[in-house]
């Protein structure tokens, strides 16, 4: 038998919130008035840069024409909704 309904909705309600946590995190990167000491930006960083950090030390940032690309927030997305996908499916 598998994981009680409620248990796995909230799962998936946790991991879509990390995924919007990750989005407004990308989003306060291009705007430069953000104070980066703010309690709520510290603490969306301290959410994400685990995770990010993990996927770094694999895929490093592309560098192009002096500009840096950094792909770690779109992998953890993708790797979140694959979570969810398989919880879906239990």
């Amino acid at each position: 038998m598998g994981f009680p309904f409620s248990i796995l909705v909230a799962i998936v309600y946790i991991l879509k919130a990390l995924i919007w946590i990750i989005i407004i995190d990308c989003v306060l990167t291009f705007i430069p008035s953000v104070n980066r000491r703010h309690p709520i930006v510290e603490a969306i960083r301290r959410i994400t840069e685990p995770m990010y950090r993990q996927v770094r030390r694999l895929v490093p940032a592309i560098r192009t024409s002096g500009m840096g690309l950094d792909l770690a927030p779109l992998i953890v997305i993708l790797g979140l909704n694959f979570l969810i996908w398989i919880v879906i499916r239990l």
